[in-house]
Parts: structure tokens; C-alpha cells; sequence
């Protein structure tokens, strides 16, 4: 049974302010207020407040995204062993990178780049000397991997390649959103799935193919917003359903005729088939009415993409949560948290951080700081440790300042001064500043959601990367146009092959394993190189923002609240219309 109540989301406006990054207003409610009170830290039975946000939660957000980059790859090496890897850093940056085994050794002690605090100077400007001078790990990556190098905000993965904000998969590449898969390939939100290739936000499905907004199916191809169903192809809106071809209840035997027909003409191996039958797909939808919002099982919700979770308020891609507000892919459950970008699994009471999860608690405006950390304050990369502030690199610390060890009694003598001095400066209370991000807004995940030209970018303050990596060496290339129609024609010369991505020119490869994929399941050679693929399911997707519009549904009109924007073609109903048109 589906429980939404989140468009009756209750919350109590306080006041309305004016953003200091782009101007827009915005609302400060009193939950907000109660929870960043209940946060803020206490040192010798004095809480230190934090003050109120003073960006809008979009600018919130994007500052986040700012300084995380998920997908631009650049060639590496170890500092320390020499080994050649890929890293999340532009090489010209000069940062010292360590490969995963080297970084989490016993060979190197982050407290040795500590440094005193100076309070004749700004926080910021300090952390940052910090943070420069650390060692890096070449890409992120938790828990126990197994033949999965080229995995990157990731974690307790086996042969795995090129999948990020994934946890717990198997056999996957090239998918983005992946939670505890098998043989998943060119994803977006594949959640307890296997043998899915091309999905967008499937959720406990089996062998589907170009399938979008999907739960519990399996043995099909191009479905949207579909449950529970089997057998069937080219379908919208089933439910329970089996044998159904362009929405047609057919036989066993007539939907096995019809299947043999699309075979006949080549089958979804065909490239020409696969795009035409995508279209299809496209013309199918448009009758169709779809739901104001994506989700299932939610009390007190106000969101889109949300699965299994209560009292989320303007949250998105979020599954098993419980309590949040302006939150962002957390997973596997989080509570209490606000103003989070990304992982969670068991993070709890945290404030304006990115990254940050794993059994953590009370993290406050950190990045990448999990794995059983908590009581940490503005620091990043952390894994471990406890009671830490403006530290960065560290493992398994405790009571330390810029990466230099104090006792507890200096440590909570010194915090205190700290953050009296943050707040003269203007700095507490605020996240890491865009400006001095650690990568160029363009090779960020800001630029996927917040997209600027180079030219808007720099006059906002941030940082922009002209960087190219150097193009693969092979002995041919081959034009997307130049490809065999069909995966049977394709031979194993194209391994030694690269191919130029038909939208950007790009040049790209294809692995043995994702070969030998293509071919188990019988789908064509992609066109696209993996960066744009993700580009273009990313675009399949509703955009994290709301718009206020009418159930379209005749006799109803109710307002609704809906990430569907008033211009797009579909037809959107309210949740009561919907259930009752589909049920």
C-alpha cells in the first residue's frame, strides 16, 4: 500500500529571507530552527549556536555539489607506491595523491601536516593550507572492494567498473544510484535490481531492458511506470499484468508470436530496432497519466523520488529516511539530518554536510567524513575519528585541530575560542566556500544540476577546469556511424578499437565484460561515450524543483505541488485521481 501525505506536508513558516548568493527568498521555519538548535555542539556545558542559513537551499545545495566531483576521471599515480591509477584531481592542481591500500596504511599520519590555529586569521583560509598539503585518496571508495578499481563514491563492490553513489553491487558498470545490484549496466537509480541495462529508477526488478519508474518486474523491455508485471513490452502504467505488448493483454502464445516478429526484424540487438522502439515507448506515453510525485510507502513526506521514508520535507532520491529536511540521496537509514548531499547508511543527527554517512553522528558542515565518525566539525575525508574540527585526511583520530593532536581538555578549551572567532570572521555556520572548492565548478556535480558557462561561473566566484584528458591509445577508431547495426555482427577486434561518441566527439572504449554483457542480454554497441549515456538518462529524470499546477484529471483540478513543470506534455494527476485510474 502507498501512504503520501506529503503535499498536506505540515511546517510552520517563520520568517522569510533573502538569499546573499542569488537573491531569491526564502523560508526559515521553526522545525528548522528547533533542529539546528538541537545540533549545534556544547563544550563545558555551553551551547554554541548556530546561526540561521543565510543561502536559499537551492545555493545550500549547490554549494555542496560545488565541491564534489563524481564522474571526471584524470590520469594518477601513487605518490607513494608509484602505481598508475585514475583520481577525481586535475593533475595540474598538484595535489599529492595516494592509491586506496596507500592511503588507508600505516605508512603515513595525516597529524604530521597539522598546523597551530591563528586567530589572526580567517578559519578557512587555514583549513585549506591543511587540506592542500594532505595526501588525497585518488578516488572514494569504502569497505571491502573486491576487483573494483575504477569505482568512485563507492563502496563494498566486487568486479565492478565505473559506477558511482553505488553501494553493495556486483558485476555493474557504468551506473550511477546503484544499491546492492547484479549485472546492472548504463543505470540511473537501480535499486536491489539484476540483469537491468538502460533503467532509470527501477526498484526490485529482473532482466529489463529500456525500462523507466519500474518495481517489482522482471523479463521485459521498455516499460514506464509499470509494477509488479512480467513478459510484457513496450508498456505504460500495468499493473500486475503479463503478456502485454504496446499495452495489449495478448495469450502466452500470441505475445511469443509478437516477440518473434520484433525478433525477426533484428531484436532489441538491433541498434536501429532499439531507437525505434524507444520512440514507441515515447508516443505510448503521451495519453498517459503519471503521478505528481515518484514514490511508495512515505508518511509525512514532501519530496520526489522517495522510497520507504517518513517526514522528509523538500527531499529528494531518498530511500529508508526518517526525518529530514533538504536532504539529497540518502540511503539505508539515515534520521535527523538536514541540509545533506549524498550516502547517509545510518547517519544521524548531521548538519550541512556532503558525503558524510556510514554509522556516523553529529557531523557538522564535513565532507566525506564516515565510517563511524562522529562529534566532527567542518573537516573531510575523515574515517573513524571523533571529536575532530577543521582537520582533513584523518583515520581513527581523535581531539585534533587542523590535523594537530591535543589532549580533551585542550581540545575542548581551543574549539570554543575557534568557533567565537568563526563568528566574528562571518564563517560559522556556513559550509566550505565554492571559491576555494577543490575542483573546477564545470568537472563538479553542480554543473549537472546547476549548469553555468564558464563566463557565469567565474564572475559567481567559482573555479573553472579546462583540463582534457588525452584520448585512449589504440590502432583504430571507428565512427559511432561505422558500427555493425547488430551486437551479433560485432567482433572482438572492437576491444582493441575505440569509437567517437556521435554527441561530443569523445573518444571512448568497450571493455571485455561489457562486451560479453551486451551480448548475454543482446543489445547494441552504445553510440554515446559512459559520461554522455549518464548525461542522457540523467535528463530522463524530473528536475529537483516544484511547480504548482492543477490535477489534470477532469472533475478534479485540485492544486498539487510537482516536480512536472507546467510546459511538459504529460498529463498529471493528483495521487487520489491516479490511484484511482490505475486501480
Amino acid at each position: 500500500m502507498e501512504l503520501y501525505t506529503s503535499f498536506s506536508y505540515v511546517y510552520t513558516p517563520v520568517v522569510n529571507k533573502e538569499c546573499v548568493k542569488c537573491s531569491a527568498e526564502f523560508e526559515i521555519t521553526k522545525e528548522d530552527l528547533q533542529f539546528i538548535a538541537d545540533v549545534a555542539p556544547v563544550f563545558g556545558g555551553q551551547k554554541f549556536e548556530i546561526p540561521p542559513p543565510t543561502h536559499c537551499p537551492d545555493c545550500r545545495q549547490r554549494r555542496r555539489l560545488a565541491i564534489s566531483n563524481e564522474w571526471h576521471f584524470f590520469p594518477g599515480k601513487c605518490e607513494m607506491c608509484d602505481k598508475v591509477m585514475i583520481t577525481e584531481y586535475n593533475p595540474r592542481e598538484g595535489r599529492v595523491i595516494y592509491c586506496r591500500e596507500c592511503w588507508h596504511g600505516d605508512k603515513w599520519d595525516a597529524r604530521d601536516y597539522g598546523q597551530d590555529f591563528d586567530f589572526g586569521r580567517p578559519f578557512f583560509e587555514q583549513f585549506n593550507e591543511v587540506r592542500d598539503r594532505t595526501p588525497a585518496l585518488a578516488l572514494n571508495t569504502q569497505g571491502n572492494n573486491q576487483n573494483s578499481e575504477f569505482i568512485h563514491y563507492a563502496g563494498w563492490s566486487k568486479n565492478c567498473y565505473l559506477i558511482m553513489h553505488a553501494d553493495f553491487c556486483e558485476d555493474c558498470y557504468y551506473g550511477y544510484g546503484f544499491k546492492k545490484n547484479l549485472f546492472c549496466v548504463d543505470g540511473f537509480y537501480n535499486l536491489h535490481s539484476e540483469l537491468c541495462y538502460d533503467c532509470v529508477d527501477v526498484h526490485k526488478c529482473y532482466g529489463l531492458i529500456g525500462c523507466q519508474d519500474c518495481q517489482t518486474c522482471n523479463s521485459s523491455a521498455f516499460l514506464r511506470d509499470c509494477i509488479g508485471c512480467h513478459d510484457c513490452f513496450c508498456c505504460v502504467g500495468l499493473r500486475n499484468q503479463s503478456f502485454c505488448f504496446m499495452n495489449e493483454k495478448l495469450s502466452k502464445e500470441e505475445y511469443k508470436t509478437k516477440m518473434a516478429e520484433v525478433e525477426a526484424r533484428g531484436g532489441l540487438g538491433s541498434y536501429k530496432e532499439y531507437l525505434k522502439w524507444r520512440e514507441k515507448l515515447k508516443e505510448l506515453e503521451k495519453p498517459h497519466a503519471f503521478k505528481e510525485f515518484h514514490g511508495n510507502n512515505l508518511e509525512n513526506c514532501y519530496g520526489d523520488y522517495l522510497n520507504h521514508c517518513k517526514d522528509l520535507h523538500r527531499c529528494f532520491d531518498c530511500e529508508d529516511v526518517e526525518w529530514g529536511r533538504y536532504c539529497y540521496q540518502l540511503v539505508l537509514g539515515s534520521k535527523n539530518c538536514m541540509d545533506i548531499y549524498q550516502f547517509g547508511t545510518n547517519l544521524q543527527q548531521s548538519y550541512e554536510c556532503s558525503t558524510c554517512g556510514e554509522n556516523s553522528y553529529h557531523l557538522l558542515f564535513c565532507d566525506n567524513t564516515m565510517m563511524d565518525s562522529s562529534d566532527v566539525y567542518y573537516s573531510l575525508y575523515m574515517e573513524g575519528s571523533k571529536n575532530c574540527f577543521g582537520c582533513s585526511g584523518m583515520m581513527h583520530h581523535s581531539y585534533c585541530v587542523l590535523n594537530k593532536q591535543y589532549t580533551r581538555e585542550e581540545y575542548d578549551k581551543l574549539v570554543p575560542r575557534i568557533i567565537e572567532h568563526m563568528k566574528k570572521t562571518g564563517e560559522w555556520g556556513e559550509f566550505f566556500p565554492s571559491e576555494t572548492a577543490p575542483h573546477g565548478y564545470n568537472k563538479t556535480t553542480a554543473q549537472l544540476y546547476y549548469p553555468l558557462t564558464k563566463e557565469e561561473a567565474l564572475a559567481q566566484g567559482f573555479r573553472w577546469d579546462d583540463y582534457e584528458v588525452p584520448p585512449p591509445k589504440v590502432s583504430k577508431v571507428l565512427e559511432a556511424g561505422d558500427l555493425p547495426d547488430n551486437i551479433a555482427d560485432v567482433g572482438d577486434d572492437i576491444l582493441d578499437s575505440a569509437i567517437q561518441c556521435e554527441a561530443t566527439g569523445r573518444l571512448f572504449r568497450v571493455t571485455p565484460k561489457e562486451l560479453a554483457f551486451y551480448r548475454r542480454v543482446g543489445v547494441p554497441l552504445p553510440r554515446k561515450s559512459w559520461e554522455q549515456r549518464h548525461f542522457d538518462r540523467f535528463a530522463r529524470r524530473n528536475p529537483r524543483k516544484f511547480w504548482e499546477r492543477k490535477c489534470g484529471r477532469d472533475g478534479c483540478g485540485c492544486a498539487i505541488s510537482t516536480t512536472y513543470s507546467p510546459d511538459r506534455p504529460e498529463k498529471v494527476y493528483c495521487e487520489k485521481c491516479y490511484m484511482e485510474e490505475l486501480y
